[in-house]
């Protein structure tokens, strides 16, 4: 799995480069990207490529979450509609909020 990782100011902006975070690529994002958070107080995982998430996917984002060190933040841009649906359904908005752009994301 191709997963770009840049560090802006504080913050860790993740990109994976797949179509779907679904059950078949959620261990690979999850073991890449946790390997990865340290010690980010913020973390933005741009979704640009992503067109697809599944409850595998979800998992995989929470795990991420889990990584970051208290009071610090998973935040995800460029989610497209069919992701904001899936995190209101599931109540998630809140916990993983999501922005238009990863500038959007990095500002909060």
């Amino acid at each position: 799995m191709e997963v770009q990782f840049d560090q802006v100011g504080g913050a860790l902006v993740v990109t994976p480069h797949i179509k779907r975070l679904d059950a078949q690529a959620a261990a690979g994002f999850r073991s890449a990207v946790c390997d990865r958070v340290g010690g980010a107080r913020l973390v933005v995982v741009s979704l640009t490529q992503v067109t697809f998430i599944d409850s595998s996917g979800l998992a995989a984002l929470i795990s991420v979450l889990k990584r970051v060190p208290a009071g610090g933040q998973l935040r995800l841009a460029h989610p497209n509609s069919a992701v904001r649906s899936l995190l209101t359904l599931t109540r998630l908005e809140k916990v993983l909020p999501s922005y238009d752009t990863v500038e959007l994301a990095l500002a909060g």
